[in-house]
């Protein structure tokens, strides 16, 4: 008879006699072979897996118990006795999850991604900050976002109208800014926020981005939730297992003027983003693919998959 996801957790919640995560624990269960049988065919099982727990433990008849909320939350058995302070102090400083790959090989999927969803359908460039000119130490700090992008509103309008609005009005873009993370959560998130809100604020509209946010952890969700109204900052969740899948979680604020300050000295010292604002400014939507050239290359499906395995960003 197959098991539920309450009789996974809490098989292995006596089997490691310590006080976990929801996620955590589907990691191990996936680890020992206990998932497949739970019939978990989203693009983020761990979730799935951990709202059921979630949504548990919030009833009277729970078998399970929330002992710590900060700067994760963990649940252990009801009736478990564990070392709780031992535990805390052991894990006083959360690391995140280590992975092979690096916050850059996540950058071609944020491309992908841009490029055919609907509420951007932008052109991205890579942004290196050690191509930069050197500044006293510190001074830069936050500066350069990791990624910025365009949208031309008018790409998909008939050639006349084109020329029409090249020649008798502004030219209808959209400047984006965004901060790529590899793992957010309660711990990290503030700051990884405000690394984004210093760095992304000039332009029209400004993202952080991460693989795989667990969008069933209340408490992250809640933060994401408040600095984004308070902030404009907003966020996106790249899926592993589908990157056109990815979510929007909480939409940035648009910004009718860009921060020309900011914009000329990210110009001046990082030759990335001047090589940037050339390429928009000469963008011609007659030459296409010659303009597309001078961006981040954007994979399709088959190079996209390849390169997914091969970063081992996706099993």
């Amino acid at each position: 008879m197959a098991k539920s996801i309450i009789e996974v957790a809490k098989e292995i919640l006596e089997r490691k006699k310590e006080a976990l995560n929801p996620i955590k624990m589907y990691h191990i269960a996936n680890e020992m072979g206990l998932t497949k049988e739970l019939n978990l065919n989203g693009k983020t099982p761990w979730q799935s897996f951990g709202a059921a727990i979630y949504m548990n433990v919030k009833e009277a008849d729970s078998i399970f118990e929330v002992v710590a909320t900060k700067p994760i939350m963990l649940i252990k058995l009801k009736e478990q006795d564990i070392n709780l302070e031992a535990q805390m102090e052991k894990n006083s400083e959360i690391k995140e999850p280590k992975t092979s790959y690096s916050e850059r090989d996540l950058h071609p999927l944020l491309s992908r991604f841009v490029s055919f969803n609907e509420n951007f359908k932008a052109y991205t460039k890579t942004i290196y900050h050690e191509s930069s000119k050197k500044s006293q130490k510190g001074a830069d700090k936050w500066l350069y976002p990791d990624i910025v992008g365009v949208s031309f509103e008018y790409k998909d309008y008939q050639k006349e109208l084109n020329r029409f609005i090249g020649k008798f009005d502004s030219l209808p873009i959209k400047i984006y800014a965004f901060e790529m993370k590899k793992h957010l959560s309660v711990g990290n998130f503030r700051e990884y926020y405000f690394q984004a809100v210093s760095n992304s604020s000039w332009a029209n509209e400004g993202y952080l981005v991460a693989l795989d946010i667990d969008e069933s952890d209340e408490e992250l969700m809640d933060l994401i939730k408040r600095l984004s109204y308070s902030f404009g900052i907003g966020i996106v969740s790249l899926s592993s297992q589908n990157v056109d899948e990815s979510v929007i979680l909480a939409r940035a604020r648009f910004r009718e003027r860009l921060d020309y300050s900011v914009m000329s000295e990210l110009s001046d010292k990082n030759p990335d983003f001047k090589k940037f604002l050339e390429s928009v400014e000469e963008f011609n939507i007659e030459k296409d693919y010659r303009s597309k050239s001078e961006f981040d290359d954007v994979l399709d499906d088959e190079r996209l998959e390849s390169y997914l395995k091969e970063k081992k960003i996706k099993g």
